[in-house]
Parts: C-alpha cells; structure tokens; sequence
C-alpha cells in the first residue's frame, strides 16, 4: 500500500507533534519513522518505489489513510516531481502547516548549530545562506533559514498538479492553541472519525537544546581516534551507544539563552512581508501576528 496523503510542511512548524497525533488515529497509518527522504535523496529513491512501499508500509492494516509526514517534500523541488512521477495527483491529498517564517528560520538555525553543523552566528548564516544553498542538496537543507519562508511560492508549485480543493492549510498556531479543533480538521480532511481523542495533548515532543561545546560534540559525532579507543574499551554496541547519549545529554544547555535580537526579527519581517501578506489572502487567515512583533526567540518545537 502507498500513501494517499502527505504532510509536506513546512520544518519547523510542528509537524513532529502532528506525526504523533496522527500515528495515534486508527483509522491512519503512517511510518514510525517521520521523514523518510525517499523522495529527497537519490540513494534512497534510486531504491525503487517498490522498496519505499515495503519498506515503510509493509505494516499497513486496511487503515483508511496511509501516509507520511516529511517536510522536506514542500521546499526540495526534485520531491515534488518524484512524488508527481509515481502517485495519481487526483486521489493525492496534502498538508501544509505554517509558521511565523521568521521564528521558523531562527528554529532552524537553532537546530542545524546543535547538530554541529553550523560554525556562524545567525546573523552571519543569514548573509551567507544565498551562496550555501546554491552549493548542493545537502547545503540547501541545512541552511535554508529564509528561502524556505516563502511559502505561497513552493505551494504554487503543487499547485500546478493538484487541485486546492486536495490541500489543507493550516498554522502551527493552530495545532499548538487549538490542537482538539486542528485535529478535528483534518481527520474531517482525511475522511476519519472525527471522535478520537490522542494522548499527551500539547505534550512538548522536541525540546530544545544546544551545545554546551562544539568541540565535545564533533567528538562524540566524529570519527576521530576517540572513537577506535572507544571501540576497544567497549566492545558492546549496546553500551556505546548508551555511554554516546549520556554524553549527549551531559553536552547540551536549554536553548532559551540562544536569543533572536529585536533588529534581526525586525530585518526579516520586513524580509517577508509581502509573501506574508500574499499568503493571507491566499488561504484567507489573518497573518498580521507575524509582522513587526518582537518575540523571545525562544524555539518552540
């Protein structure tokens, strides 16, 4: 069985917490691994369709929805064309969820600096990201902080093989204030009992942390000597692997010290301002909140 739904998007919009919910339904059947990039990266889809299916649906049991939550799907154009390639857009639903783009881009950021991925601050990530991107699929991932914004832009573009009338828009707002309501949406969208209750309502399902020291974590992320003595000294996969996320753990801080200055959110409303204003009229919301107001920079999930 192949998937007749999508959530596309967008990263950092909460679409962890939705794969939660919906796994729960059981008239819906996802993965129980979000985000599997088979439609992003050529080692996976060079696999075949054939693998995809089994691979992550082998598990289907007659559940009226079928589907995955990847995110990258909305922002990697080759996704879309995969996706085009091998499903009937007619009978092909799709999710899109929207944050503030400018508290989604610091998010993001947050997010690549605690994988040790990111040596810039955010202000210097912003100014470099045109030439990052433009240098390969992975560096576009990575640090995509802004380009992925701009939402109308990359709806459009699904637009041109799927009817509106197949896509649901939502807000992470939404999903985080009103989660019952959202829910009750798009099990309605879906075509699901509207009557399931998940557990752990507005449970915080990504915390968010940061690196007390890159060093220590390329360390523990690397391939350096310190690992081949690690090997030696414990042979046991299982106890290097727990030994691995106790260091983890010892190295993060709460990220609520890493802080979005007043001038940068003002820089980057005005950055998408217009986009934003395009998308309000698009899907008919209100998206006034997310211009010129000065937040925490506190990531939210």
């Amino acid at each position: 069985m192949l998937p007749n739904f999508f959530v596309v998007g967008a990263q950092k919009s909460g679409t962890t917490s939705l794969h939660h919910y919906l796994r729960a339904h059981p008239e819906i059947y996802l993965p129980f691994q979000k985000e599997s990039k088979f439609f992003v990266h050529e080692r996976f889809y060079n696999r075949g369709i054939h693998y995809y299916e089994a691979e992550y649906f082998s598990g289907w049991d007659h559940e009226l929805a079928v589907g995955e939550v990847d995110p990258e799907y909305m922002y990697i154009e080759q996704a879309l064309e995969r996706i085009i390639k091998h499903f009937n857009p007619s009978s092909l639903k799709l999710i899109f969820i929207f944050r503030n783009p400018v508290e989604r881009a610091f998010s993001h950021y947050l997010m690549t600096y605690r994988r040790g991925l990111e040596p810039l601050t955010f202000e210097e990530a912003i100014s470099a990201e045109p030439s990052r991107i433009s240098q390969g699929i992975m560096s576009n991932i990575h640090y995509s902080y802004t380009n992925r914004g701009f939402y109308l832009r990359q709806v459009e573009k699904f637009l041109m093989y799927v009817d509106r009338s197949k896509m649901l828009f939502l807000l992470t707002e939404d999903l985080r204030e009103n989660t019952l309501d959202c829910l009750k949406i798009i099990f309605n969208f879906l075509e699901v009992s509207q009557d399931f209750l998940p557990q752990n309502i507005n449970k915080q399902f990504h915390k968010a942390t940061a690196p007390r020291s890159m060093t220590l974590l390329r360390r523990i992320k690397g391939n350096g000597p310190e690992k081949k003595i690690i090997r030696l000294l414990i042979p046991k996969k299982k106890l290097r692997h727990k030994l691995r996320k106790k260091l983890l753990g010892f190295n993060q801080k709460n990220q609520h010290k890493m802080s979005l200055s007043d001038y940068m959110y003002q820089h980057l409303s005005e950055l998408f301002l217009e986009e934003n204003n395009r998308l309000s009229r698009f899907i008919n919301r209100d998206l006034s909140h997310w211009n010129y107001i000065i937040k925490d920079g506190k990531e939210n999930g």
